[in-house]
């Protein structure tokens, strides 16, 4: 509300005492003529506080009182800038608006010996012809068409608060002695006047940013309250987006770390499909968007606009920081009006709620992750019984009535700087096999997988896709080429783990003792059948020695013959010695396969067609080379298989199959 107009009288009121504080000492020979002039224009100047005035209006009032003061056509006021020791043009008074002109101006620079007399003697300096005068700035005269001018300082507590400079534009004037006395004493009245108005703005400036500070107090209360009730009702990311989509009235969007879209949400009746679509854009590769990125720590930055990379608005982005973490981040899109400090707060609030929310699901997938663990844990050590271990499995969402298949997987001779976690393990795995269930526990090996499998398929088929999976998953964890990874048979019930376990660690034993480095190793318990009981429980020197007791003869010779027999006796055990398969397989004559077997017993000693102990003895060597990568893979025996029998060699009698 505008306060009423200051009188006359009032103003004489409010003249101060002639003390060196104020720097107002009015002359005592002034008449009382030029004093009540002075009294009456300044009253004018002080009715003016009252009123609601910008500075810049009680200036033009000062300017056009002080030029009616001394009769002059043109007046400008400059006043001190509170970063330098300079004055800057506030307004002028003249025929026309000359007010533009005159704020491009600044007055007390090196140069300006005129406005440093003024300074220097703080008393009124007259110019009688400014155009020849050295101590004024002759361009800017001649600009101004000066011919004459008066610089008057207005004093403020001894100190120069700004200058009146005043001239009659293209004429002489004399400013008499009497003028420049008035105009003194008018201009020091007048810097009270402004001082007075500058503190009054600088209260209202303050006033109104404590009003704005409290309402943005409030308001962020607000903002407080509904997020906070959210996370306590167990709000999800889509219904945080949703809330400051509704608090803002713009699009809002919740991004991970890859800029991801996790959930997006927007006021009412906007489409947010382009909206989605902005988190996809390659503008997120722009070196100024990456830059922008990289350097968000704490608080939040502004993106954009950016045509050329797709990008028309601007985008408020705020860091999702779980723990130490960046898990991602919340943007808000500038649509339908600017963001403001309250959308600023609310982004930033928001940031805050969602890494509260990240931070609970993350505690919950550790405590269950923990809870699996252990469940592991039990069933391959039998630590519980049957009945409680297929408790704790139905609570959890585990099936222990599917098929399952442990996998142990393990750096070689339990390098520990290449074993990955039981977390690393399981975040590669859950996305293979999506729908079946995986179990995790560290063990002293390595990490143990419980894999689960289709219940429809067959043993065969369950143990190809668990090595499906496993290669696919591993493949992605670093070194891969270092691990070694054995898989049990499969496991129906409790029971069943732990006899799991112990057939994992027998087939790791053997891939560590026999399989050369190198590639990613892989082994079954169904690979190495009955061997793996016996090669589990021997050194790879113990296993050479019995090779080479075995089939020596079969061994480190360069003749193709001798290539052949060592070749068909691999292929005879992978067709369950059945001469008509092996026959099929290699594309030979039946009779062949039983003239090579034949010579294979010749050579060796071994009845490889008939004695059952020397089959055994024949299929061990055949394993332990097949592991250490001394014989090529039964499928690639016949891959191109040609006949190399002699026709003329007698074939032996003819034998059941």
């Amino acid at each position: 509300m505008a306060k009423r107009p200051v009188s006359s009288k009032s103003a004489v009121a409010m003249l101060p005492e002639p003390t060196e504080e104020f720097g107002t000492v009015l002359p005592t020979d002034m008449d009382a003529t030029g004093y009540r002039a002075v009294i009456r224009a300044f009253s004018d100047v002080a009715g003016a506080l009252g009123s609601d005035h910008e500075l810049d209006e009680l200036l033009h009032l000062v300017a056009r009182k002080i030029c009616e003061l001394i009769d002059v056509r043109r007046c400008s006021v400059y006043l001190r800038d509170p970063d330098s020791s300079l004055f800057r043009g506030q307004v002028g008074h003249a025929a026309r608006n000359i007010d533009p002109q005159v704020k491009r101006l600044i007055a007390g620079v090196e140069a300006d010996r005129f406005t440093q007399e003024i300074l220097r003697t703080k008393e009124p300096v007259l110019l009688r012809d400014a155009l020849a005068d050295p101590r004024a700035i002759r361009s800017t005269m001649r600009a101004w068409k000066v011919h004459s001018m008066l610089g008057v300082p207005m004093l403020l507590r001894g100190e120069v608060m700004g200058i009146i400079f005043l001239d009659n534009e293209e004429e002489m004037h004399p400013f008499e002695p009497a003028q420049q006395e008035l105009a003194a004493t008018f201009a020091n009245l007048a810097a009270i006047a402004i001082g007075q108005a500058q503190l009054t703005a600088k209260l209202r400036a303050s006033i109104r940013t404590t009003a704005h500070q409290n309402q943005l107090l409030r308001r962020g209360a607000e903002v407080d309250s509904r997020l906070t009730r959210l996370v306590l009702d167990g709000a999800n990311l889509r219904e945080i987006a949703q809330a400051v989509a509704d608090l803002t009235g713009k699009p809002c969007a919740i991004a991970d770390a890859f800029f991801r879209c996790r959930a997006v949400a927007g006021p009412p009746g906007l489409d947010m499909a382009p909206v989605a679509s902005l988190l996809e854009r390659r503008w997120a590769e722009a070196p100024s968007v990456k830059q922008a990125l990289a350097g968000l720590s704490q608080r939040m930055t502004s993106v954009g606009p950016l045509p050329g990379e797709g990008l028309s608005h601007r985008l408020v982005i705020a860091p999702v920081r779980a723990r130490e973490e960046r898990w991602g981040y919340l943007v808000m899109a500038e649509l339908g009006s600017a963001i403001g400090d309250m959308d600023a707060v609310v982004v930033d609030r928001a940031a805050t709620i969602v890494a509260l929310e990240v931070s609970a699901e993350r505690r919950a997938a550790a405590a269950e992750n923990d809870a699996l663990e252990s469940l592991a844990s039990d069933l391959i050590r039998g630590a519980r019984n049957d009945e409680s271990l297929e408790h704790r499995a139905d609570f959890l969402g585990v099936r222990l009535s599917s098929p399952h298949a442990l996998c142990l997987i393990a750096a070689p001779d339990h390098a520990d700087e290449s074993t990955p976690t039981a977390r690393r393990v399981i975040s590669v795995l859950a996305p293979v096999q999506p729908g079946l269930r995986v179990l995790t526990a560290g063990v002293a090996e390595g990490v143990l997988a419980i894999l689960e499998l289709p219940a429809e398929a067959t043993r065969i088929e369950a143990i190809a896709q668990a090595k499906q999976v496993l290669e696919s998953a591993c493949r992605k964890l670093t070194p891969a080429s270092a691990l070694a990874i054995g898989i049990s048979g499969i496991c129906r019930g409790p029971r069943d783990y732990v006899r799991a376990y112990g057939e994992v660690r027998q087939v790791l034993h053997c891939i560590n003792a026999f399989c050369p480095p190198g590639e990613l190793r892989m082994l079954a318990a169904d690979d190495l059948g009955i061997g793996r009981l016996l090669l589990s429980a021997s050194t790879r020197d113990d296993a050479d020695r019995f090779v080479d007791d075995t089939l020596a003869a079969l061994l480190g010779s360069d003749d193709a013959r001798t290539a052949d027999l060592l070749a068909t006796l691999q292929v005879f055990f992978a067709c369950s010695r059945s001469v008509r398969r092996s026959a099929a397989h290699l594309k030979v004559h039946e009779n062949t396969i039983r003239y090579r077997l034949s010579r294979v017993e010749q050579v060796t000693g071994l009845a490889v067609a008939t004695d059952a102990d020397d089959q055994l003895a024949a299929q061990l060597s055949l394993l332990v080379l097949r592991l250490e990568g001394r014989l090529p893979d039964v499928a690639d025996v016949a891959d191109d298989p040609v006949d190399l029998g002699d026709p003329g060699e007698p074939a032996p009698a003819p034998s059941a199959d």
